[in-house]
């Protein structure tokens, strides 16, 4: 019988969250929004960040305290509850947080050297693989790794592609396994070592990887990668007053006027205005995808 496991679980959202990057003062709590990030990568999403938040301290005047948490859903009960007021979300984590907990999205980052926001699902395979094809004959049977339930990139896609070649990972005969590893580069890894056959990751994190040689791409071969989808955007809570919103959002559009800034992946070239509609697709994808 097929297992599902889950490598990662989800740390439960019990006395509060963790705040860092604050001073010991006190800050004027009027003055301070908190930001949660979903947890695509195990370096640490928020430090993608930090460039790109202290220009936005600077220009608007406010604090901003970084959320860590470990799960996905963790991420959209911290703005549902309050708890957070901007985010980071993956594009099915932010459809969720807008029908759930009134995020709006604002922006997203395109990356340096990149002419859109937009990225992909790889599967990939370890070099060598007798998986050369991405069929249901040659994949049906295999063991497969995605990131986290709630993932875009690394569980909403990759099962949607999946049904394209008549592959439901909730059907036992069609995986001997079905693993969730709580990341896109906890993926990746899972296929270099051999603890899983195919791997549904990120593009982004996959490029970052082998930016910073934590991977060699010749180890590994790209069996299939799936149509652009919307970029993960930035997202606030539509409770927040209006010119706090305004200002928000004209200081991340502008931040780029004003040194390196970072994002999903690393280094961004600028950030694009988007807005709730520009998801659309991403919803009519997650009805399809139960």
């Amino acid at each position: 019988m097929k297992k599902t496991i889950i490598l990662l679980s989800a740390l439960a959202l019990v006395c509060g969250f963790i705040f860092t990057g604050c001073s010991g003062a006190k800050e004027d709590s009027s003055n301070v929004l908190r930001m949660v990030f979903v947890p695509a990568s195990e370096k640490g999403d928020e430090n993608d960040f930090s460039s790109l938040l202290s220009i936005i301290e600077k220009n608007t005047g406010f604090t901003i305290q970084s959320i860590n948490v470990t799960d996905y859903n963790a991420a959209v009960e911290a703005m549902r509850a309050g708890r957070a007021d901007l985010a980071w979300f993956g594009a099915k984590t932010y459809i969720q947080a807008a029908e759930l907990a009134g995020a709006e999205a604002f922006a997203v980052g395109v990356p340096k050297g990149k002419e859109s926001a937009s990225y992909k699902t790889h599967f990939i395979v370890k070099k060598g693989s007798p998986i050369t094809a991405f069929t249901k004959e040659q994949m049906q049977g295999t063991k497969l790794v995605l990131n986290h339930v709630g993932s875009t990139s690394g569980d909403l896609i990759p099962r949607y592609e999946l049904l394209q070649i008549d592959l439901d990972t909730k059907d036992e005969d069609n995986f001997s396994i079905v693993q969730y590893a709580g990341s896109h580069d906890a993926a990746i890894m899972a296929v270099l070592f051999g603890t899983a056959e195919v791997g549904g990751v990120s593009s982004v994190n996959w490029d970052a990887r082998i930016k910073d040689a934590t991977i060699k791409a010749e180890d590994f071969t790209i069996i299939h990668s799936s149509p652009p989808i919307m970029g993960a955007p930035l997202a606030y809570k539509n409770t927040l007053p209006v010119d706090v919103k305004q200002k928000i959002k004209q200081a991340v559009l502008e931040a780029h006027k004003f040194g390196t800034i970072g994002g999903y992946g690393g280094e961004m070239d600028h950030y694009e205005s988007v807005e709730d509609a520009d998801y659309n697709i991403t919803r009519e994808i997650a009805k399809t995808v139960k």
